[in-house]
């Protein structure tokens, strides 16, 4: 089961409690009320009432993480963008292993247009929670937004060309809106258990393409190139099954960046957690297709099926791998 933070206040029962567990009993209480009280403030529209009541409250308590997610919330409601980037940014920072500030800093990405952030901020809270379906949506999105603003500069480097016009005026008829705001109705409190996610509104573009459904090589990709990386990639996902951790990490580059801005640390860390934890794990990796990046550099798009003794997922997965000589090291990984 996924560590997660819990925002029900504690309670204590029993003799002999200690001053320290009665008063922290007690502070734990006044943060719920007191995030109870922004919220409700918030639902009548009196923003700077709520931020006031959180500011109170988290200058007592700097680290309510719940306190601090509203915090976010209200900001937007008020429009202070860069400064909910903040809050949210740094939530990722303190608290990786929730998903939801993820979202809700793509949200803001994608509102100023930064679609490249907002994919990272995506992938990052996927990395967290694969089975996450807010974030694989917005995902979709974002990507369809990066298509678009592919495909406008195409336009603009060859007027001329239909095949371009016919996909933007596709892109009209399947959606007319932008990601150009953060809508009020899916920004919300955090529940008891997690914080609320943030849905990134559809933008003006296609969906982004399907997994591939057979094994399949560019033609620019040589057979020899693409067996190297499809050991890698097993080999990968070998390790990753058999729980062997050593293994695991020496198919990473020492130049590999994890999603999202988490140190190389953290990221081995909760790697070392969700690997270690369950009894049994199986991944498979299904229909690869390969793409070349560069002399030395290469790409490999999979389904990725993954099987524990208490969960199970499928998602589709990119790996990009750069030759370390005679074989290849992954260096960048994402879900779509």
């Amino acid at each position: 089961m996924d560590k997660r933070l819990s925002w029900q206040s504690c309670k204590t029962i029993g003799r002999g409690v200690s001053a320290a567990v009665l008063l922290f009993a007690a502070q734990t209480a006044m943060a719920a009320t007191a995030v109870e009280e922004a919220q409700s403030l918030m639902q009548q529209g009196q923003f700077d009432s709520a931020l006031k009541k959180l500011d109170g409250q988290l200058k007592s308590q700097p680290q309510d993480a719940q306190a601090r997610f509203m915090r976010g919330l209200v900001l937007v409601k008020l429009n202070r963008g860069p400064e909910a980037i903040k809050v949210f940014a740094d939530l990722t920072r303190d608290y990786p292993q929730l998903p939801e500030p993820y979202n809700n800093l793509a949200v803001l990405y994608a509102q100023q247009g930064d679609y490249e952030k907002a994919r990272d901020a995506l992938e990052a809270a996927l990395a967290t929670h694969p089975s996450y379906a807010t974030a694989h949506e917005n995902l979709g999105d974002i990507y369809a937004a990066l298509a678009g603003a592919a495909y406008n500069r195409a336009l603009s480097l060859d007027n001329a060309n239909q095949g371009v016009r016919s996909k933007l005026a596709l892109i009209g008829q399947l959606d007319g809106q932008t990601v150009a705001s953060v809508p009020t109705s899916t920004v919300s409190a955090p529940p008891p258990a997690a914080a609320a996610a943030a849905s990134v509104p559809p933008p003006s573009t296609v969906p982004p393409p399907a997994a591939a459904s057979s094994t399949a090589s560019a033609p620019e990709v040589d057979a020899g190139v693409a067996a190297s990386v499809t050991g890698v990639v097993n080999a990968w996902a070998a390790a990753w099954s058999a729980q062997d951790l050593n293994a695991y990490f020496a198919t990473y580059s020492p130049s590999f960046r994890p999603e999202g801005g988490i140190s190389r640390s953290t990221w081995e860390a909760q790697r070392r957690d969700r690997i270690g934890r369950p009894k049994s794990i199986k991944v498979k990796a299904l229909n690869p297709l390969f793409s070349r990046l560069g002399p030395d550099r290469m790409s490999v798009s999979f389904t990725q099926e993954y099987t524990s003794d208490d969960f199970s997922d499928k998602v589709s997965k990119t790996i990009e791998l750069q030759q370390a000589g005679a074989s290849w090291l992954i260096v960048r990984e994402y879900s779509q």
